[in-house]
């Protein structure tokens, strides 16, 4: 998980994943656990891609109401993720 990221949609990172993108996928693949700017959920973990490695789109979105929760949302999602 070297080096910081910055999320396209704002939302401030807390912990990420990332891996190379496989054949017909953008070169920088990843997960994310970030937080949001409040509302019901403040947490979410959201799969993510780059172009370049350095900004990053995030969509497939679990929300979530605890930062507790969104830990072991994104420890369960990182089980299923590539090593980097």
């Amino acid at each position: 998980m070297p080096g910081d990221i910055t999320l396209r949609n704002g939302a401030k990172p807390i912990l990420h994943h990332r891996w190379k993108g496989g054949r017909g996928q953008r070169p920088h693949q990843g997960l994310v656990l970030a937080k949001t700017d409040g509302g019901a959920h403040p947490y979410v973990t959201w799969a993510m891609a780059s172009d370049g490695g350095d900004f990053w789109d995030c969509f497939q979105g679990h929300y979530c109401g605890q930062l507790a929760e969104g830990f072991r949302s994104f420890a369960e999602r990182r089980k299923g993720a590539p090593d980097a």
